[in-house]
């Protein structure tokens, strides 16, 4: 397995890990089967463009940083990272050496794109936020790391942003309930947020979020696909004196009593 490959397959798995989906729930919800999953997700098949967009459906995060990635997995699957177009030897005008040094100079800026993209993604172990077109004669820089920080991370998605990925994020408490409900209050140390993160909620079932000063954060099971994903509420951005043990949990089920708890 070539090294882009290596980074392709390792993002999907988090990808999928952080959604709380599993190969039957990936089958279901997309026209490829639970063996092909696991032979995407094992590295072992290159992947079609098409699966690394459903699983960016699936999981719902954006696709375009996991899509740079596949940019660089499938130029060593096809072949076009190790063969880059030449120009003729002897061309008869200059419009064949203009045509030839075109397509390479559309190639190399595509991978280049991707590489740089995909850079992002990897140093910082979550989703990046994209590198800015820059000017002609500056330097070209992006920005590493989850796509948002404490209060930068307010009322936004803690998948999308990559502040759910593994070693990103802790469970400083949970609780389960009737029915196998699951509720977690989760910290996100590298993005310094707080979120609540629920499953096998019933159809109804509400999970909120309150941290003193800091607006209520709410989520609903609304279908009965919501009762097999991981939902989970926006994030409380965190100032530096704040302690996300603060933050406070509730599960209000659509047919019970409420129960709720701290870090």
């Amino acid at each position: 397995m070539s090294p882009e490959a290596a980074r392709l397959a390792g993002r999907m798995r988090e990808i999928r890990d952080a959604a709380g989906l599993s190969l039957a729930q990936l089958a279901r919800r997309t026209p490829y089967s639970k063996s092909s999953w696991a032979r995407y997700l094992g590295g072992t098949q290159p992947v079609p463009r098409a699966a690394v967009e459903a699983l960016c459906r699936a999981a719902r995060v954006r696709p375009e940083r996991l899509l740079a990635l596949w940019e660089l997995a499938d130029a060593r699957w096809s072949g076009r990272a190790r063969s880059a177009p030449k120009p003729p030897a002897a061309p008869r005008s200059g419009r064949g050496v203009r045509h030839a040094a075109g397509a390479a100079a559309v190639l190399s800026a595509v991978l280049l794109s991707a590489a740089l993209l995909a850079a992002a993604v990897v140093s910082g172990g979550g989703e990046a936020d994209p590198p800015s077109r820059p000017a002609a004669g500056d330097p070209v820089t992006f920005r590493a790391g989850p796509g948002c920080t404490g209060r930068g991370c307010e009322g936004r998605d803690p998948v999308e942003m990559g502040c759910g990925g593994r070693a990103m994020v802790a469970t400083l408490a949970e609780r389960t309930a009737g029915g196998g409900r699951r509720v977690e209050l989760r910290d996100g140390a590298a993005c310094r947020a707080v979120w609540a993160r629920a499953t096998r909620l019933h159809r109804g079932d509400r999970v909120a979020l309150v941290l003193p000063g800091a607006p209520r954060k709410e989520i609903r099971a609304d279908t009965a696909k919501d009762r097999e994903a991981y939902l989970s509420t926006p994030m409380t951005g965190l100032d530096p004196a704040d302690d996300p043990r603060d933050a406070r949990v509730c599960l209000i089920p659509a047919d019970g009593r409420e129960i709720c708890f701290t870090g």
